[in-house]
């Protein structure tokens, strides 16, 4: 027998696990067509072990859906799968499926290795299990480079990558050496790969497998059972096609050790599944081969007579089956020819043996082809290595070049940069200092208007001073005297005029009075002696007292004195904008509100009128407006101004106190 001849038999469960390789993370955010068709392939993957026809209905479902949706990848992945399906039952249908999956891949230049992985083993596999070597080799070549180039990929996904790599290493049937040394390399990555994962992890129990299959191609068969046993213990629930590879392997190892009742135990278990007929037809591949096992183990028992049915039944299915067959078939010969001679059926033995010699000399000659072809692949596989390690190398000099280039370039950026910090640094100074020096002037300049504004309002209030003083003690008097004049000449009139003199002393009366409130208006003592809240109030007081507007004055917080030329520049603003609302607004209530804040104060003064006409809202409307406005701006506050026909006037006064304005 050769050297583990059934190690093929694990191709169909691994190629279904490669197949189901996390490639759908990047399709979640894909339309719903598409993941949907996602989901039916994962749920097809979990049902083909179990109910084999079922998946194989939903990878041709998918594979619609896939076409019809334009999903290419979709369309890959489905032909994949579908074609690893039937590599247990027709390795030909199986590469076709490949070969268009291929097709369709390059064709639509999807480049996605995580769809292409699956794709290249289940070529890769089939075309070995056809005995075509180069194709094999080609596509294993591409999938050993490609694995460098997968940091992402999963520890599970990795392992099984190793033990398809071994597989393929193992049918080249090299030397032990050969195969001791490099199946013992890809034993090593895979127990890298799956150092860090859980004991139940499907990676770490892969690895189980691996040994088991390597510890058996050379030829230590004890350890080799050892990990085949500890896998179908570790790993329970492992569906029917790894149990099947698994026991097949173990029932081998008793077979090349000629203990055939032991290799019953094992391949009986495998029979005994055509039981179910969805296993019969998904997996009738494999379940014949464990007829062949069994008639192994009966030839080895000496019962020849049980032997040769089997072994008929068994070549009438294997005729024109893969290239590991061919050695079986010729084995099945070769054990006919010697049952038919120990049952003494010797024409028959002739006829079998001679089958068995054409065969014999059939496969030698195939061996020295092969061993040509295995040359050639070393060959061209060394001449592959031979080409990366010159690009290597020169992707290495290419490289040492750039750094050398970057390093000079890093150094001339670190100098042009602090010459541009420096630059931006001398810029940002020099336009800091303008920026100040600007400030400054301003600064200059506002204090200057401010100071030509006080001046002017100084001057103003002055005025205002002199003509009061001179209305109340000149006009005033003189007013009080022509009163005192013409009530002394009523008594000395004749009582028929004395009705007029009085009239007229009336109207001289309440010219004088009028005359006192106008020089108390223009100089309001009590600002001076009593400050801001009580000549607001005084004023508010004064000018409701006899007028349709309702006045109420409130006054909020702890009061403090300032300035006096501040208390009368908001005084006026307050008088003038009081004044405002008696004359224009027809108003039936006004509410004066002032309130004394930690940096200043605010006065809001609302009616309920007729509103403000918009063009008089602006600053630059009116006379009057214009004059609080500028006041507002002398005295360092703001104003704002809300007005409508409907909810009336509400003015907004806020002043900020200036070191100069405090008392």
């Amino acid at each position: 027998m050769p050297v583990c001849r059934f190690v093929y038999l694990l191709l169909f469960w691994l190629s279904v696990q490669l197949c189901a390789a996390p490639v759908y993370a990047q399709e979640r955010a894909a339309s719903t067509d598409t993941a949907g068709i996602l989901r039916m392939l994962a749920t097809a993957d979990s049902v083909s072990h179990a109910n084999p026809p079922e998946g194989y209905a939903l990878y041709a479902e998918a594979l619609k859906k896939s076409w019809e949706a334009h999903f290419y990848k979709g369309v890959v992945m489905a032909l994949t799968k579908t074609g690893t399906w039937f590599f247990g039952n027709d390795i030909g249908i199986a590469i076709r499926y490949g070969t268009e999956a291929l097709r369709v891949y390059d064709e639509k230049r999807l480049n996605d290795i995580k769809v292409k992985a699956p794709l290249y083993l289940l070529l890769a596999e089939a075309y070995d299990e056809k005995g075509r070597q180069d194709s094999s080799a080609y596509f294993y070549y591409l999938l050993n480079d490609d694995l460098d180039r997968l940091p992402q990929v999963s520890p599970a996904f990795a392992t099984n990558l190793y033990i398809k790599l071994t597989v393929f290493w193992l049918h080249m049937n090299y030397d032990t050496a050969s195969i001791r040394y490099t199946a013992g390399q890809y034993v090593n990555q895979a127990l890298k790969a799956a150092a860090n994962q859980p004991e139940t992890s499907a990676a770490r129990l892969n690895t189980f497998f691996l040994q088991g299959l390597y510890f058996h191609a050379i030829r230590q068969y004890d350890s080799s059972r050892y990990y085949f046993l500890l896998y179908l213990k570790k790993a329970p629930g492992m569906n029917m096609a790894r149990r099947i590879s698994t026991l097949l392997n173990i029932a081998d190892t008793y077979l090349l050790e000629h203990q055939p009742e032991k290799a019953l135990v094992y391949t009986n278990q495998v029979i005994a599944l055509r039981q179910n007929s969805d296993y019969e037809v998904s997996l009738s591949y494999y379940l014949n081969e464990a007829d062949f096992m069994k008639a192994v183990a009966m030839f080895q028992q000496g019962k020849y007579a049980q032997t040769i049915p089997m072994l008929q039944q068994y070549l009438s299915y294997s005729t024109g089956k893969g290239k590991l067959l061919r050695f079986d078939m010729m084995e099945a010969h070769r054990m006919l020819a010697e049952s038919y001679e120990h049952l003494g059926m010797y024409d028959k033995a002739l006829e079998e043996n001679k089958i068995h010699i054409r065969q014999q000399d059939s496969l030698n000659q195939k061996d020295k082809l092969d061993m040509i072809n295995r040359l050639e692949m070393r060959y061209r596989i060394a001449q592959k290595d031979k080409e990366l390690a010159l690009q290597q190398l020169t992707i290495t000099e290419a490289g040492n070049n750039v750094r050398r280039k970057n390093f000079w370039i890093g150094i001339i950026s670190i100098l042009a940069g602090g010459l541009a910090i420096i630059f931006v640094l001398w810029q940002r100074s020099s336009r800091h200092k303008q920026k100040l020096q600007a400030e400054k002037i301003n600064s200059i300049q506002k204090e200057m208007e401010i100071t030509r504004l006080n001046a002017t309002i100084s001057g103003e209030e002055k005025e205002r001073k002199r003509l009061a003083q001179e209305l109340h003690d000149g006009v005033g008097g003189m007013l009080a005297a022509a009163r005192i004049t013409l009530e002394l000449a009523t008594h000395k009139l004749p009582p028929v005029l004395v009705p007029d003199f009085s009239e007229g002393i009336k109207i001289l009366e309440e010219a004088a009075i009028e005359l006192r409130k106008t020089a108390h208006n223009m100089l309001p003592d009590v600002l001076e002696t009593k400050g801001l809240v009580q000549a607001v109030k005084s004023f508010c007081y004064k000018v409701g007292h006899n007028h349709a507007t309702e006045l109420f004055f409130q006054c909020y917080g702890t009061e403090r004195r300032f300035n006096i030329i501040f208390e009368l520049a908001i005084y006026r603003v307050v008088q003038e904008l009081v004044h405002n609302i008696l004359k224009h607004a027809h108003a039936s209530k006004a509410i004066i509100q002032m309130e004394f804040t930690e940096t200043g104060i605010s006065i809001t003064i609302e009616d309920d009128g007729v509103g403000m006409p918009e063009n008089v809202k602006q600053a630059s409307e009116g006379i009057g407006l214009a004059n609080i406005y500028e006041r507002v701006r002398t005295a360092g506050g703001s104003i704002d101004i809300e007005s409508s026909p409907d909810n009336g006037t509400s003015i907004y006064l806020e002043f900020e106190i200036q070191a100069e304005n405090q008392n």
